[in-house]
């Protein structure tokens, strides 16, 4: 398929085996990464018709990392976004930005301690901070690690590099839901603000609706989103303070923010130092409560050796994107949804702007035909995203956390 091809005259089906090319996949092709990649490409093939109609080159591309897998918000899986990677749709500086990818600033903070405080005194710690009015920058803050997969876990440190780390670990997981409507601005969830919808430009495509911002509104757009990115690790910094008092501030690092005007990582660390919101090159992962969590140190990524390895480079060249591979800078920060029943996608069924995705069950001749991921069982995954992180030279392990307890409250 010709990458300059006018997307606008392709039939249906071109314009999907295009977007399909813009998938650079670098997880583990389970049954969540497959679903990731067959819901990715109506996505991108949106996204390219809009990039066409405002004189953009329609190559927006997704570039997942091994923790690759399918967004369980209902509004962002119906856009065709997926999660685990980065979406690029240009080179930082083109005025447009598309909402539907929904930005909430979710990251974590790592904190050290010298010793670790009883779990009981915590949980009364917690009920505390609950039942008082905590404000940052004249924002009450919302508690929200009872929400999703939002966590306070703590651990026993393996130190395995020569930084120095403190004996115990926490993690506090958490966004800014405060500001993902309109209360206190502009919002960053177009389908929870009412002013950021009338802000918006809703455009209409044969594989959906996707809102947009241009010029001004978008100038105004990432302004916003760059102090909620702030306000959210100010956030988890203030909880950390409330509960643990004082401790040793290793990382505090977002994971779901737009970097720049046409840069959106979706639930992956973003290993650039160079970036404003990167102030460390430690990064954490985290995997299930019952297994170890890491800390790495990122890589700037991805090499020659591994786009090769993957059989990247030709395709990247051919489509012209070659630069967003090697500055692509990611690395998992966590596990990722996993469906332990799915095999494979067999196709897409289309009815009425709805998208049917016919699975193939481990069990023999058996099919799960899924619109709403939201709606079925899933587990997380557990070593195997870090094996295929070291695998591919996305980063180097400095500390094995050894899981002491989690608590969601």
């Amino acid at each position: 398929m010709d990458s300059t091809a006018t997307v606008s005259n392709l039939q249906r089906a071109e314009l999907l085996n295009r977007a399909e090319s813009f998938i650079f996949s670098m997880g583990i092709n389970d049954g969540a990464s497959k679903l990731c990649k067959a819901n990715m490409k109506y996505g991108l093939a949106m996204l390219h018709l809009i990039q066409e109609k405002y004189g953009f080159d329609p190559k927006a591309a997704f570039i997942s990392s091994p923790d690759e897998t399918i967004s369980r918000n209902v509004f962002r899986w119906n856009s065709g976004i997926g999660y685990g990677g980065k979406l690029n749709w240009g080179n930082g500086k083109n005025n447009i930005v598309f909402l539907n990818v929904k930005p909430n600033c979710c990251g974590i903070l790592v904190g050290g301690l010298e010793e670790i405080p009883e779990v009981y005194d915590i949980i009364k710690k917690i009920d505390e901070i609950k039942g008082s009015e905590l404000y940052h920058n004249n924002i009450l803050l919302n508690w929200d690690y009872d929400v999703s997969n939002h966590f306070i876990n703590c651990f026993e440190t393996k130190n395995l590099s020569d930084i120095d780390l403190p004996p115990y670990i926490f993690f506090i997981h958490g966004s800014a839901i405060e500001l993902t409507n309109d209360n206190y601005g502009l919002g960053l969830y177009v389908d929870k603000s009412r002013t950021l919808k009338d802000c918006a430009i809703e455009e209409v495509t044969k594989f959906g609706t996707q809102y947009v911002l241009i010029d001004n509104e978008a100038s105004e757009y990432l302004n916003f989103s760059n102090k909620a990115i702030e306000f959210s690790k100010a956030k988890r910094d203030i909880i950390a303070k409330e509960i643990f008092g004082s401790y040793t501030n290793i990382c505090n690092q977002p994971h779901q923010f737009l970097e720049d005007y046409n840069n959106m990582y979706l639930g992956s660390n973003c290993t650039n130092t160079n970036s404003n919101f990167i102030n460390t090159d430690i990064f954490p992962t985290a995997l299930r409560a019952d297994i170890p969590a890491y800390l790495f140190k990122g890589n700037h990524n991805l090499t020659l050796i591994t786009m090769q390895n993957l059989n990247f480079i030709k395709r990247a060249e051919i489509l012209g994107i070659q630069d967003i591979l090697e500055s692509v800078n990611l690395l998992p920060h966590g596990g990722g949804y996993r469906f332990p029943d799915i095999k494979t996608v067999n196709k897409v069924l289309e009815y009425k702007d709805q998208r049917y995705f016919v699975c193939e069950l481990k069990t023999k001749e058996r099919i799960k035909i899924i619109r709403n991921v939201r709606e079925i069982e899933f587990e997380y995954r557990g070593r195997d995203i870090v094996l295929k992180t070291l695998q591919l030279n996305l980063g180097n392990i400095i500390a094995r956390l050894n899981p002491i307890f989690s608590l969601k409250l």
